[in-house]
């Protein structure tokens, strides 16, 4: 009877003990895996956070190169104005206005649809990675439309083609022989100059919805990156507590053996 209770006490022992070893393995173990969930959640927020810098970067340089296209359009349009019908006579302001169009006009609108393609594909990116982000629990997101951006690039492509009209139709009045212009050719180069601007005006108008709702967007990223962050840490710390009761009542129920075991030693002794 003496050696089923000696038994039943060394397995209570090693029963606590593993219990014990167990549980210092799930405290550090919980901190592992709540650093290893921040890391790979912190990769994804560092992908979108890079892809709304794409965009906002390309956004900023297109605005600034859509104000000085604006600039230049409007200058021409009162060119145009002033010059009138008299083409012979001012031959060579039209031929100047051809060639800074075509010398200043035309490469921003080339590099506006460069500075838009990297943004697109940056939103495609940020998309992907809001995706794998919206997979976690309550951190459903949307991520910025698409569909601005698009119609800026159409309304640029538009663009394009009207400007190389205007260039074109200049450069045959500046080439003309004749002093008599018909009506329809200076409204169709006032049309022309009023259709780019008014496209420049909608490109800007596109772009600055595509920057406020970037903006927005990341405004509320940010927010679900520290939430999740926090309940990652809150999760560890619970779980240490757990792992710290349960460390706690198994090294009471050693040192309880212990007493006990220490008390029969001393009962047994002459």
């Amino acid at each position: 009877m003496e050696m089923l209770g000696k038994t039943a006490r060394f397995a209570a022992l090693g029963v606590a003990i593993l219990f014990i070893v167990l549980s210092l393995g799930g405290i550090f173990g919980s901190w592992l895996v709540s650093r290893k969930a921040s890391d790979v959640a912190l990769k994804m927020f560092g992908v979108i956070e890079v892809g709304v810098g794409v965009v906002d970067a390309g956004v900023g340089r297109v605005e600034n190169l859509i104000a000085t296209s604006r600039t230049e359009v409007r200058q021409a349009a009162e060119t145009i104005a002033s010059v009138g019908g008299q083409t012979v006579a001012n031959s060579p302001v039209l031929t100047a206005l051809s060639e800074r169009l075509e010398t200043n006009l035309a490469p921003r609108i080339v590099q506006m649809q460069q500075a838009l393609s990297p943004v697109r594909e940056a939103l495609g990116k940020v998309g992907n990675a809001v995706d794998i982000v919206s997979s976690l629990p309550g951190m459903a997101e949307r991520a910025p439309r698409l569909a601005a951006l698009d119609e800026a690039l159409d309304r640029i492509e538009g663009m394009s083609a009207d400007a190389t009209q205007l260039r074109s139709t200049l450069k045959a009045l500046a080439t003309a022989q004749s002093s008599d212009v018909a009506p329809e050719t200076v409204a169709t180069l006032n049309k022309l100059a009023q259709r780019i601007d008014t496209r420049l005006g909608e490109v800007q108008a596109n772009i600055q919805s595509v920057r406020a709702e970037v903006k927005t967007f990341q405004e509320r990223l940010d927010g679900r990156k520290t939430r999740l962050l926090f309940a990652f840490n809150l999760a560890a710390l619970f779980s240490t507590l757990m792992f710290a009761w349960v460390v706690y009542s198994q090294w009471v129920v050693v040192q309880h053996h212990r007493k006990k075991r220490l008390l029969g030693c001393s009962s047994g002794s002459p």
